[in-house]
């Protein structure tokens, strides 16, 4: 077999429900030329003999059978380790890949070289498949810059990038990051070059009672804190784990600390202040939505009672207001 274009990459353990569709819908891609890597970490479920009837018909699929569980990091470096495609596409054993995937990212990375990574809009499916949202995520590379600072914007099991990323700068998935290391990976990828989020409709991504980010969200949240204060400095500002956390909180939506609010919001305009500083583009909505954001979070009640809040509350006013004239013009 010829170097292949893209290597695919799909780790997986005990996903017998799901992991034929999966593997059905790469081998499915109107684009052909690729090699797909599995890597099955000790499953014993069923899952792999699935894999086993696969690899015999399509020799594009490379398993690889683990004798124990090792957990998605390692396999993910392991698969990493053996792959010989100039871009890498992640697979997830429970999600679908729709037929146009792998030749629209592809052709994004071909035509526009500065790019090192892009993901895609997904809709979310049920276990049956039945879809249940089709969150917008930010597009250019200014958006996701900012959206990074506080989460992981993209939609995991819809990368690509480009594996010359991965071995001139020797990355690799990190075991310090488990159930964050995608989180990581792309943090660390966005730093160094361009991102992009396809307005494409690639993936459907399932959402069930097992997801890595249900059963794991404890470890993960941890992780993403400890990136999140990271990327801030990287901008130049520290910030505590705490604080990170209660940011994180707001972003999501999961809760308002009452007895930090102040501060935090305080710090967070400062942020995007900064970021502005160093990366203004005319097209950021997403600095425009977290600003509008921030003056709700600061609470009518608030606004009445205390002076400070007034006094921020007009200042990020004023600012929200500049930015969106900028916007328009």
């Amino acid at each position: 077999m010829t170097i292949p274009e893209i290597s695919v990459i799909t780790t997986v353990f005990n996903c017998k429900k799901f992991i034929r569709e999966s593997i059905e819908s790469i081998l499915a891609q109107t684009f052909r030329e690729f090699e797909y890597i599995i890597v099955d970490d000790g499953s014993d479920d069923g899952t792999t003999e699935i894999i086993k009837e696969f690899a015999s018909a399509d020799d594009r699929i490379f398993p690889v059978y683990l004798e124990k569980n090792i957990g998605r990091v390692s396999s993910l470096n392991n698969a990493l380790s053996i792959s010989k495609g100039k871009y890498i596409a992640i697979q997830d054993a429970d999600d679908v890949s729709l037929p146009d995937r792998l030749f629209v990212q592809h052709d994004f990375l071909e035509k526009n070289p500065e790019y090192l990574l892009t993901g895609s809009n997904i809709h979310i499916i049920n276990e049956t498949g039945e879809i249940i949202s089709t969150p917008v995520r930010p597009e250019n590379d200014n958006e996701l810059k900012f959206s990074l600072l506080f989460k992981c914007t993209f939609a995991n099991p819809s990368l690509m990038y480009r594996s010359s990323v991965i071995t001139d700068h020797k990355l690799r998935y990190e075991e310090e990051f488990n159930h964050a290391e995608d989180f990581r990976l792309i943090t660390i990828i966005n730093s160094l070059g361009k991102v992009h989020n396809l307005k494409e409709t690639l993936i459907l991504h399932r959402r069930h009672g097992d997801n890595n980010s249900i059963v794991n969200f404890d470890k993960l949240n941890t992780g993403s804190t400890v990136i999140v204060k990271e990327n801030f400095l990287q901008l130049g500002i520290e910030i505590s784990e705490e604080r990170a956390l209660r940011i994180r909180k707001l972003f999501s939506s999961k809760g308002i600390d009452k007895e930090h609010v102040f501060e935090d919001i305080r710090f967070l305009f400062l942020a995007v202040k900064e970021f502005q500083t160093r990366y203004r583009t005319v097209k950021n909505r997403e600095v425009i939505r977290t600003l509008k954001r921030m003056l709700k979070w600061l609470g009518k009640r608030n606004l009445v009672l205390k002076p400070e809040y007034l006094a921020l509350y007009n200042s990020i006013l004023t600012y929200y207001l500049k930015e969106t004239f900028i916007l328009k013009n």
